[in-house]
């Protein structure tokens, strides 16, 4: 299948999106990182916005939107939702941090389930019956890469604020995240090694019903040693990196900066790779003639 272009952006900015805000929910509840909240709120409010214009050009005519708006069921009505609801808390944060005021463990707790239950509704949105490897793993990827690059952004808005206590948090987190998302992505794989399609070939004929398949393709074949293998492997390798970079800094908190880069880079290589990858399995079980 080819690559949906902005739909990677749009997925990607969504799991930034939403790993920020939940990581500075985390934060919150314990009392900490006031000093990054503000830059950190701008940053996912930006987020927010380059996801939903990465939704938009998909749809080529943004008109198209309305036609998913007749059924509750429709992920881009889901997406929608839940991009409203992001824009709202993000709106009552500015509006509390504005005022000076304490943000209430309430809110921060409900951020945190809003940008989780995103993740998973954006994830959903891609499920089909009809295409093995788009399968419920889909939400252990997605939810694995909001982990790793929500922790990832803060750690560089910590750096850049030079608020140590909150860089010193925010890069515990990205340890954290970075090995979740590496055991999500083995998850997806795992449940790629389970499914396999028949291949057909090409025929001219569109009432050879009866023909036998040529061979069976394996997902995870195509995966390992196929079309998929760079964006799979090089994505692994990438996600180890952001886990050494994270685990080097632990302790050197203001003066991390090689390691925050090398660990961007990484970040951001890996969730993109991995984003073709799903499209290149992208193969359906129902014969097209």
């Amino acid at each position: 299948m080819e690559t949906q272009w902005p739909l990677v952006i749009f997925t990607f900015f969504v799991c930034v999106t939403c790993g920020l805000l939940g990581s500075m929910s985390l934060l919150a509840l314990r009392d900490k990182g006031r000093g990054v909240q503000m830059p950190a709120l701008v940053a996912s409010a930006a987020s927010l916005v380059i996801g939903g214009i990465g939704s938009f050009l998909h749809l080529q005519h943004w008109e198209r939107i309305f036609n998913g708006f007749g059924h509750i069921t429709s992920g881009i009505t889901q997406e929608l939702i839940g991009c409203v609801v992001l824009a709202v808390l993000i709106v009552v944060w500015f509006v509390m941090l504005r005022g000076g005021k304490k943000l209430p463990a309430g809110l921060s707790a409900v951020t945190l389930v809003a940008a989780v239950a995103m993740v998973c509704a954006t994830a959903h949105s891609y499920l089909m019956a009809a295409i093995p490897a788009w399968s419920w793993a889909l939400v252990a990827f997605y939810l694995g890469n909001a982990l790793m690059m929500g922790p990832v952004a803060l750690w560089a808005i910590a750096a850049i604020k030079r608020d140590q206590e909150t860089e010193k948090a925010a890069i515990g987190m990205s340890l954290i995240g970075a090995a979740a998302s590496l055991v999500a992505d083995l998850v997806y794989a795992a449940a790629c090694a389970t499914a396999s399609f028949a291949n057909y070939g090409h025929y001219a004929d569109p009432t050879s019903m009866t023909t036998a398949p040529t061979h069976l393709d394996s997902l995870i074949g195509i995966m390992l040693t196929g079309e998929g293998a760079v964006s799979f492997w090089v994505s692994l390798v990438c996600i180890a990196i952001v886990i050494a970079c994270a685990a080097l800094a632990r302790k050197k908190a203001g003066a991390s900066l090689p390691y925050l880069v090398a660990a961007v880079a990484a970040a951001v290589i890996a969730s993109i790779l991995f984003r073709v990858l799903i499209y290149q399995l992208g193969y359906s079980v129902f014969l097209l003639y």
